[in-house]
């Protein structure tokens, strides 16, 4: 075995927009397979390489999912590698990349000893409405979005939720219903394609209903995507940068995936097999 693609157990057969490396690895004379990475009877060492895809499900036991990586690179190449993953699992990486000087959406970060009230938190910040999320999520896993005038619905919800997890609260970007986010994707460092992620309520309006390559990129936001790619120490075989505009019409990085972003390589031609040329290259 040439390649193995780690993804959930959920996904045994990976994410429906990134299945097609299987195919683009084959005609590159790799044999390549998913494979479970909780599964406790993988041989992750019968493998060259192993690449995670799809692997969802690694926000419920962080501490377990960065051992296995960890084990995983000692018998295997692993992408990303570990050094990558371990700074990655924790969205304090969004802090770190604002004092690198990216625009990135304004935080207050929360942990579980700090003495809080989310009122007063927005209040403070004057934000009418904010999303709380923990710092180690993936997805909407946990995430809130509060208003101000109802605050007292949620706050012990949210309390809750701090008392055991480091919460991050952030401003509500109205973008997300009008115009969603744009998300970057590089191969190997270089980016490769955009994709349009539309809002659920401007879906219809707009006429599609799911994400799509885009043939528009913006010059700012390249630019914002390149200036936090070259942060990282080191070339990642794969990333995605989400960035979205906020309320005041500035584009901000929401998020850079190293772990297992979704690629969307089915939407746009040709990026599965540079994707493939890519991990061939790293063999």
């Amino acid at each position: 075995m040439d390649i193995l693609i780690a993804t959930s157990g959920e996904y045994p057969e990976l994410g429906p927009y990134d299945r097609g490396i299987l195919d683009a690895l084959g005609r590159l004379g790799l044999k390549a397979r998913p494979q479970v990475w909780t599964d406790e009877r993988a041989d992750w060492g019968e493998a060259r390489a192993v690449v995670i895809q799809s692997t969802w499900d690694y926000h419920l036991a962080p501490e377990k999912f960065l051992a296995w990586a960890e084990g995983v690179a000692s018998v295997a190449s692993l992408f990303n590698p570990p050094r990558l993953l371990t700074g990655n699992v924790h969205k304090r990486y969004l802090r770190d990349l604002e004092r690198k000087g990216v625009a990135v959406t304004p935080t207050e970060w929360i942990g579980p000893t700090d003495d809080f009230r989310l009122g007063n938190v927005l209040r403070e910040r004057s934000w009418r409405r904010a999303v709380v999320k923990p710092a180690v999520s993936a997805g909407a896993n946990e995430t809130y979005i509060v208003d101000l005038e109802a605050i007292r619905d949620v706050e012990s919800r949210i309390a809750r939720l701090a008392a055991d997890h480091e919460i991050m609260v952030q401003p509500y970007l109205t973008a997300f219903e009008t115009e969603g986010e744009r998300s970057y994707v590089f191969i190997d460092g270089d980016l490769s394609h955009v994709v349009h992620r539309p809002p659920t309520l401007a879906s219809a309006v707009r006429g599609f209903t799911e994400p799509h390559a885009s043939s528009e990129y913006d010059a700012g936001e390249v630019r914002l995507a390149e200036r936090a790619m070259g942060t990282l120490e080191e070339r990642p075989l794969y990333a995605r940068v989400d960035v979205a505009t906020d309320n005041a019409g500035v584009a901000r990085l929401q998020e850079l995936e190293l772990i297992e972003p979704v690629l969307f390589t089915s939407l746009a031609p040709g990026s599965v097999d540079r994707l493939a040329r890519a991990i061939s290259a790293r063999l």
